[in-house]
């Protein structure tokens, strides 16, 4: 699960998860196996309002966050921390 904020630069988002892949591989597989759930490749864009559901409990982001196939959450960070200033994001690594 990462969280994040659409504050930096899409190709700094990337190298992030690219940089975190890369730590979090076993010497028997390669970086690119590694899966990451990113709220807006995982929620349908046209269908926002239906992905969040009508409460919090039955939103996208929470179910991912409770699945069983979830290994961690990885909080991607700037020089500012300006995601730790987002509500979403807070929620997400709590």
């Amino acid at each position: 699960f990462v969280s994040h904020f659409w504050g930096h630069a899409f190709a700094d988002f990337c190298s992030s998860i690219e940089k975190h892949a890369q730590q979090m591989v076993k010497s028997s597989t390669s970086w690119q196996a590694q899966r990451y759930w990113i709220c807006s490749f995982c929620n349908n864009q046209h269908r926002v309002l239906e992905e969040l559901g009508s409460s919090w409990s039955e939103s996208s982001f929470y179910l991912a966050l409770l699945s069983r196939n979830r290994r961690g959450t990885c909080l991607v960070v700037d020089e500012q921390s300006l995601p730790l200033t987002r509500s979403w994001c807070l929620f997400e690594v709590a």
